[in-house]
């Protein structure tokens, strides 16, 4: 199986206020995704962490990673960039790339941090799975009404925590909650 998770942000107490996680503190919400994540993940599951893992320079939060399972592949997102020599030297991540094409049962699936309006095998039924933009809306700026606009028909998944319930998710699901979700404010 094949899950995708992004932004966790642990340890980020800037992110957890500005995305309003509904969780007490951050203690609260590092023991859900634990949770929710070793409840769904096998350890022979492949896991896409579309970057963003932790607070900018926080290295302890690696040890976080060895908590959860299954096999992880981090697509490297703007604040893991300061993290990038302690990740290689942590072999938590089978991979760190910053941008991948992988295969989904059959699926051809881009993985990138960011939202795209072109990817790899975009005119070839290709899928996008990415993360960055959390639970944005219109109301964060003109881009996001944009992103949401553009994506409303094409197959580009959101799989950030703060819109797939706090866990990993595949790409089945994603697709489902696009579809049960289209008319929320926030980017699917």
């Amino acid at each position: 199986m094949i899950y995708y998770i992004s932004d966790i942000h642990f340890n980020d107490q800037k992110i957890f206020d500005k995305c309003r996680r509904p969780f007490n503190d951050l203690e609260d919400f590092k023991e859900t995704v634990i949770r929710n994540w070793n409840k769904r993940v096998c350890e022979q599951d492949d896991v896409y962490v579309l970057g963003d893992i932790a607070e900018d320079n926080d290295i302890t939060a690696l040890d976080l990673f060895k908590l959860l399972k299954g096999k992880k592949h981090l697509i490297v997102g703007n604040h893991d960039c300061n993290l990038l020599d302690a990740i290689n030297k942590s072999a938590i991540f089978e991979s760190v790339k910053y941008i991948d094409l992988i295969n989904d049962a059959g699926r051809k699936v881009c993985v990138c941090h960011y939202p795209l309006m072109d990817w790899m095998e975009f005119n070839r039924n290709g899928i996008l799975v990415y993360g960055h933009i959390h639970n944005k809306t219109e109301s964060n700026g003109i881009a996001y009404a944009q992103i949401k606009d553009y994506y409303k028909d094409k197959p580009a998944y959101n799989c950030g925590v703060d819109v797939t319930g706090y866990m990993p998710v595949t790409l089945d699901e994603m697709i489902k909650l696009k579809e049960v979700n289209k008319d929320e404010p926030y980017i699917n």
